[in-house]
């Protein structure tokens, strides 16, 4: 307990290395119950971090009515079915689809607070129906898309955000043991999902969302998921690993992300097979905002494509606490500390 108030319990799906948890958590007083990932690599990973929290595996699999109650729950759905760089079938997907083992998920444990997260690809692909889902379960909520670069990562990673709560509630009612402020929530209408929604325009100009303002500058230090990598654009000086020789034009970005995560960037690349650079998982771990180590420490034992494919996939925890705080500010709830 901390302050005299018992944590929240919060369950996690499609966990991955658990970006989405630990921006709930840095959010609010919540402790992990349990996590849900088949994954062989995000598994270690969720093994050697929280060795005491069940891992529930395939969630498709699950009889929730046996799984422990939860006040928050999240989970960061496949996305290939609705990204660009992919199929594009959208939420109906193979893949992607697996939204509405969620959405049964949701309709069995019946959390306080649901956090969603996906591409931003999402608003085409679909949005309307995992609006409508959440609604026919009777859970209201609202929607925006947040930019990594918004809270000082070198790089766009644009995410949709999605928080919900049961509509008879007068709000999220996240401090536990007690019913949300008199006139911290919202109308019992579903459609408030569709309401109150972050906005982008197009031409990648900042929306009314940001009050008009461009989000920080990115440096368009990138990579690609599931093991696929690009390094160009950076400088020869900096591919070798000479750090005395600086970034080049990306300095500024790299240096806000090291102000920010607290840790100074490592070495881009890594020698490969052949003798050639290729880029190296500690420096994208370190540029999902993870602490040193989070995926790539050697006592977890994933190969090189496992450690990109989990990063690849995940969620840059600061990114996801600047949405689920914005989004509480909606709601009234301007305390996300509880």
């Amino acid at each position: 307990m901390t302050n005299g108030r018992t944590p929240l319990r919060l369950g996690s799906l499609c966990t991955g290395y658990g970006g989405l948890d630990m921006a709930l958590q840095a959010s609010l007083h919540a402790e992990l119950a349990w996590v849900a990932d088949p994954d062989p690599g995000a598994a270690r990973i969720l093994q050697h971090r929280h060795p005491d929290v069940p891992n529930l595996g395939d969630i498709t699999d699950i009889c929730w009515g046996s799984v422990e109650p939860v006040d928050l729950l999240t989970a960061g759905f496949p996305c290939q079915d609705i990204s660009n760089a992919g199929l594009r079938a959208g939420i109906e997907g193979a893949r992607s689809g697996i939204y509405f083992s969620v959405v049964e998920a949701v309709r069995v444990v019946r959390p306080r607070l649901v956090f969603l997260e996906n591409v931003s690809a999402l608003v085409a692909r679909g949005l309307d129906r995992v609006i409508a889902e959440l609604a026919s379960l009777g859970y209201v909520g609202s929607w925006r898309c947040v930019r990594a670069s918004e809270v000082g990562a070198p790089h766009r990673r644009e995410r949709i955000f999605i928080l919900a709560w049961p509509a008879d509630a007068p709000g999220p009612r996240l401090e536990a043991g007690r019913q949300g402020r008199p006139g911290g929530g919202t109308d019992a209408d579903p459609t408030h999902l569709r309401h109150q929604r972050g906005r982008t325009t197009r031409g990648r100009r900042a929306g009314p969302e940001n009050g008009g303002r461009p989000a920080a500058h990115t440096a368009g230090v990138g990579y690609r998921h599931s093991g696929a990598e690009s390094l160009g654009g950076f400088p020869a000086t900096a591919v070798a690993g000479d750090p005395a020789a600086g970034w080049g034009p990306y300095e500024p970005a790299i240096s806000r992300w090291e102000a920010v995560t607290g840790r100074a960037a490592p070495v881009p690349t890594e020698p490969g097979r052949t003798g050639r650079p290729r880029l190296s998982p500690r420096f994208v771990e370190w540029l999902m905002g993870l602490p040193a180590g989070w995926v790539t420490d050697a006592a977890i034992g994933l190969t090189r494509n496992q450690q990109l494919r989990a990063l690849g996939n995940g969620v840059v925890p600061q990114q996801g606490s600047a949405a689920v705080a914005t989004l509480l500010q909606r709601t009234g709830h301007n305390d996300t500390r509880t």
